[in-house]
């Protein structure tokens, strides 16, 4: 783990600890407690969940508008690149999960991973002058409290800014390039073509933008998605008792997503309490009731998304389609080596800086499972099928942690615990029934890496030596008639 990937993952933890501590400070958790246990949960809770997901049908459709000019997106196929974006903000602490959208987006529409970002931080600011919008709506009456006024103040701030840089850089990417260009040539030739292709990957972006049509309709698609997305808060009111109130659950989603800004720990608990809470306690909800509610909406979001997503996670990273881009790349980089007269090689040997670098604990886990027990063997199979793994082209190996991590979620619901942390017996078995199963796509994920696994494990001179120094047994070459003639023994080769 890096240090800087250590930094932030310490920092949402920190963020989210100091939040749970203000949202539960000065309250009697059994009031807590006893406010969800008599929440009336049916009908509101399914109504609420309902239009949460709905919602995301329609990030799908704005999505495909965004790349349509690039990329022929299905509404499926769309709508599961934002749920798997919303799942992994759900796993991974500080937002990572934009970064794991971003590049299932590339690699789905073959988009250029800098473009992918790019479409995303336009999805996020779009996103936010909606909430803006509605938060405006629900805070017309004037009796809003102060520290609200003042989020406004600021996120009108922010996304005013990056409203501007994004309608500046949609309608003068010539200038953007040519700017880029010049700035480039300055520092070489190298450094100009990486700059002026991401340039370019950034203007197309927001290429959308430019079509009137189209800015409308995403700007339409944004305020339905956060409309749909208050419709569950305003669904939820009434199973704790609280009249339904359109500006109260307007408020409320607002505030608390304008409040997950904050770098936060995975699922952004303690941001979400604290500020879905405070926006209800403004209104005149006792503050026990208010962190209740807020517990109740954070789970129908958390749950059913996150489901949703290792679902998506699990199906796209072992799809059949990875395989077909494995092969356009072997056949580039074997006709590169015909003209080139250099050898290809299948296997990549694991390199002194590789090495350096051990398998990390799941592989290590992982590997266990696969193969036997042999001292020493294990290890050694690990850490060639680390070096493996790192030698991957960056699309397959992205695709393959996506598909670990569906399988790693998984892993957690059925034994309540990581998958390093479950008994070897016991994770055999779980492995062998992904990896022997039913569902071709799932074999397709754990077949490369046992195949490598079994390779170096029968490799190691622990196994290899034992298996060459037994004796053959004569018989063991001779396979028996299909008929009954014992005297017609066929020879096998």
């Amino acid at each position: 783990m890096t240090k800087q990937r250590t930094a932030i993952i310490a920092l949402g933890l920190v963020a989210s600890a100091v939040f749970v501590y203000l949202a539960v400070r000065h309250l009697d958790l059994s009031k807590v407690k006893d406010a969800l246990a008599g929440a009336q949960l049916f009908p509101w809770l399914p109504l609420g969940i309902g239009a949460y997901l709905l919602g995301h049908l329609v990030r799908g459709q704005r999505c495909r508008l965004l790349v349509r000019r690039e990329a022929n997106l299905g509404i499926a196929t769309a709508t599961n690149i934002v749920v798997v974006g919303y799942a992994s903000n759900n796993v991974f602490p500080a937002r990572l999960g934009e970064f794991v959208r971003a590049g299932m987006l590339a690699e789905r529409s073959g988009l250029p991973l800098a473009q992918s970002l790019a479409i995303t931080f336009i999805e996020r600011v779009l996103d936010g002058l909606a909430i803006l919008f509605l938060l405006v709506i629900g805070t017309a009456s004037g009796d809003t409290p102060g520290w609200i006024a003042d989020l406004v103040r600021i996120a009108l701030a922010v996304f005013g800014i990056a409203t501007i840089v994004i309608f500046a850089g949609a309608h003068s990417p010539g200038f953007i390039v040519s700017a880029t260009s010049r700035l480039g040539n300055k520092l070489g030739p190298r450094w100009h073509d990486r700059l002026v292709s991401l340039a370019t990957s950034i203007t197309n972006a927001g290429a959308c933008l430019r079509d009137p049509r189209d800015a409308i309709m995403l700007i339409v698609y944004s305020l339905i998605i956060w409309s749909l997305d208050a419709a569950l808060f305003i669904a939820i009111l009434p199973a704790f008792g609280i009249p339904h109130s359109l500006r109260d659950g307007v408020v409320a989603m607002s505030v608390t997503n304008l409040g997950l800004l904050v770098p936060s720990s995975p699922g952004f608990i303690g941001p979400f309490h604290y500020f879905c809470s405070r926006a209800l306690i403004a209104h005149g909800v006792a503050e026990p009731v208010a962190l209740a509610y807020a517990t109740l909406v954070h789970l129908a979001i958390y749950i059913p998304i996150t489901l949703w997503g290792a679902a998506a996670m699990l199906w796209y990273g072992v799809e059949v389609g990875s395989t077909a881009a494995a092969a356009r790349q072997a056949k580039r980089s074997l006709a590169a080596s015909i003209v080139r007269g250099v050898a290809v090689h299948r296997i990549s040997p694991v390199t002194p800086e590789r090495a350096a670098e051990p398998p990390s604990a799941f592989t290590k886990a992982l590997v266990e499972a696969m193969v036997g027990d042999t001292p020493g063997a294990s290890a050694y199979a690990a850490e060639f099928v680390h070096g493996q793994l790192d030698a991957l082209q960056p699309k397959l190996r992205f695709l393959y942690e996506v598909g670990m991590t569906g399988f790693r979620f998984a892993t957690r619901l059925r034994f309540l615990r990581g998958f390093c942390n479950v008994p070897l017996a016991a994770r055999r078995k779980w492995t062998m029934q992904w990896a022997e199963g039913r569902i071709a796509l799932v074999r397709q994920l754990f077949k490369p890496v046992r195949a490598t696994a079994l390779l170096a494990y029968y490799d190691h001179e622990a196994v290899r030596g034992p298996l060459l120094a037994a004796p053959i047994a004569a018989s063991s070459l001779v396979r028996a008639p299909a008929t009954e003639e014992p005297a017609r023994a066929e020879v096998v080769g």
